[in-house]
């Protein structure tokens, strides 16, 4: 945790300084759980989407959790519902319209769309939950059991795709797990500076609490998939992981994240529509995309791109 002596700091030039340090150290990070990730992945029977979903998806997820869970406990429920909403948003209309524009992305894939399916059913589940205004323990244990399920789903395929193809499991060493924990610590840490400096900088420039958890706060817990997305695209190394990161991670920080949140009973005084709206048509667009045009380009990564700055301009105009 980022110390409060230096949270206090007033001056914008420290805060500055301490974003682009947090970039630094989620590029790493990144770099460090991208190239062990895949091995690791291998050596368990993993496909490349499986570890994007699960391995990845998680690692990248924990900027969120922690901000989320802290947010929840100290009774700043807005910024939880900020966090985990804005960072789906900027999953799918920042990230994926950023990687689209570097390489293009496949969508056409079977188990894609199986995956684009149950990213639409958790977020109707969200659209429902949030029209009480709250998550309480049963929605968490809802959300929770899907997340259950999800995983069940996700690995029953994977151990299927195992007996199949009988694929040569590839040895890991020791510096192999150890460069996988070190790249999740440094994405852990960079979020955790990035969300600090992010919100101390908005705060300093009187922007509202809404649009920092919204945007600098969302955006900062997003970075690592970003950054991620980034490094896969241009590498052309297993560029499933993009795809399959975002998913994982929109699946995480609703089931499992915003899940968990519910035992503390967060409410709220909005039920988020406008965003609703957004995160449930971009759902429906992807599996239609999946369908009719399964390769997402630079024409649609210039149009996510667009989406994303007029949702911006809409949080920035409340």
């Amino acid at each position: 945790m980022i110390p409060q002596a230096f949270i206090d700091i007033q001056s914008p030039w420290v805060h500055s300084f301490a974003l682009f340090l947090s970039f630094v150290i989620l590029y790493y990070g990144a770099e460090f759980v991208l190239s062990s990730a895949e091995k690791t992945g291998k050596a368990l029977g993993l496909s490349p989407l499986v570890i994007g979903l699960v391995i990845v998806g998680f690692g990248t997820s924990l900027p969120e959790l922690f901000v989320s869970q802290v947010a929840s406990f100290k009774k700043s429920y807005e910024i939880a519902f900020g966090n985990i909403i804005g960072s789906n948003v900027a999953n799918i209309l920042l990230i994926l319209g950023v990687s689209a524009i570097i390489y293009p992305l496949s969508m056409g894939r079977r188990d894609i769309k199986r995956q684009l399916k149950r990213h639409l059913a958790v977020t109707i589940l969200l659209l429902i939950i949030m029209q009480f205004k709250m998550v309480n323990w049963s929605a968490g244990i809802i959300l929770l059991s899907y997340f259950g399920y999800y995983l069940y789903f996700t690995f029953r395929k994977m151990a299927k795709r195992v007996k199949e193809e009988h694929e040569t499991k590839v040895k890991i060493g020791i510096l192999d797990i150890i460069k996988l924990v070190l790249g999740f610590f440094l994405l852990f840490l960079g979020g955790d500076l990035l969300v600090s400096s992010g919100s101390k900088l908005g705060e300093l420039l009187s922007i509202s609490p809404y649009v920092i958890s919204a945007i600098f706060v969302a955006v900062g817990t997003s970075f690592p998939e970003l950054v991620t997305s980034i490094v896969a695209c241009v590498k052309k190394r297993h560029v499933d992981l993009v795809t399959g990161n975002i998913i994982g991670s929109n699946i995480f920080n609703i089931a499992l994240i915003l899940g968990s949140c519910g035992f503390y009973n967060i409410v709220s005084n909005s039920t988020y529509w406008v965003e609703m709206v957004t995160l449930l048509m971009l759902s429906i667009l992807f599996l239609i995309l999946a369908k009719y045009r399964p390769v997402l380009d630079r024409k649609v990564g210039i149009l996510f791109l667009i989406g994303y700055a007029g949702m911006v301009f809409y949080w920035i105009n409340l």
